[in-house]
């Protein structure tokens, strides 16, 4: 027999006024699980995903890089991601939305430091993530009070373990991220909605724009033109879940005059129409 005394005094890593929250949890596998969410952010909010098997090609605010079964992806408050693209047909990823987050030494609904890579190995801890996990949801399927407030208690031990674990497994990002591609890519976020050209943006830059493409393939790898198409195509999957515009009303918010080019864009991205993606989210929920 083996007994411990917990006698170690800790400081908490949460503000002492305020929790966090938990604000959904999914388990995206099967057909559902391979609709790509592309570009797209949320100002409320934290994710954190795990990848129990398979693999696809994510970017998290520039970062490009093939997840695989066992990693952790953190999206901060603010952070564009482009979910899944190309997923392998086995993808298996636990995912849950978190608000209200405060850590002692970090922003509001920041977990992943500045400087860091928002997608680590969970490595030894894959194990007791991925029981977590699935704690987490069964006691929020189960639609009860007090299992409401138990997966509430899992969510923070959740949080120190993927802490800890970007601490040890997460790399620094090379400071070539930090230069010119940052500077193209804030300037696209501001600006996809409208009609732009490369050579506008290159002289924004006072830049060469064959040198400008070419640094920003490096930097997110995505051209100028295919980023501005996902951002536009994210935010229209965001109005398609979250409002009950229609189509035309949409394309129209997203840049395109033109709903043909809408439609055609939005097939070549997600791989169905935008009112079947609708339907079948909603038949989903």
């Amino acid at each position: 027999m083996s007994f411990y005394n917990n006698s170690k005094a800790f400081i908490s890593s949460f503000g002492s006024d305020q929790m966090p929250e938990l604000l959904s949890v999914c388990l995206a596998q099967g057909v559902v699980g391979q609709m790509p969410r592309v570009m797209h952010h949320h100002d409320d909010r934290i994710e954190i995903l795990l990848v129990i098997s398979g693999s696809a090609q994510y970017s998290i605010d520039g970062v490009t890089c093939l997840a695989q079964a066992g990693d952790i992806l953190v999206y901060n408050q603010g952070a564009i991601h482009d979910e899944m693209a190309n997923p392998a047909s086995d993808m298996v990823v636990f995912s849950l939305a978190v608000g209200n987050l405060q850590l002692l030494d970090r922003e509001a609904n920041q977990l992943v430091t500045p400087g860091f890579k928002p997608v680590f190995a969970s490595g030894p801890a894959f194990s007791k993530l991925k029981h977590l996990f699935e704690l987490i949801y069964a006691a929020t399927a189960a639609n009860d009070f007090r299992q409401a407030e138990f997966a509430n208690y899992l969510l923070r031990a959740l949080l120190i373990a993927v802490d800890n674990q970007m601490l040890e497994q997460s790399d620094r990002l090379g400071e070539d991220k930090q230069a010119l591609g940052g500077e193209i890519k804030a300037y696209l976020d501001q600006h996809f909605l409208e009609e732009i050209t490369l050579s506008q943006v290159a002289q924004f830059m006072h830049v060469n724009q064959y040198y400008l493409a070419h640094c920003f393939k490096e930097y997110s790898g995505y051209s100028p033109l295919q980023y501005i198409i996902r951002r536009r195509i994210g935010e229209a999957q965001t109005l398609l879940l979250n409002t009950e515009f229609s189509v035309t009303q949409i394309a129209s918010r997203v840049g395109y005059n033109n709903l043909n080019h809408f439609h055609s864009a939005f097939v070549k991205v997600v791989g169905m129409a935008p009112g079947k993606y609708r339907r079948s989210w909603t038949a989903e929920s």
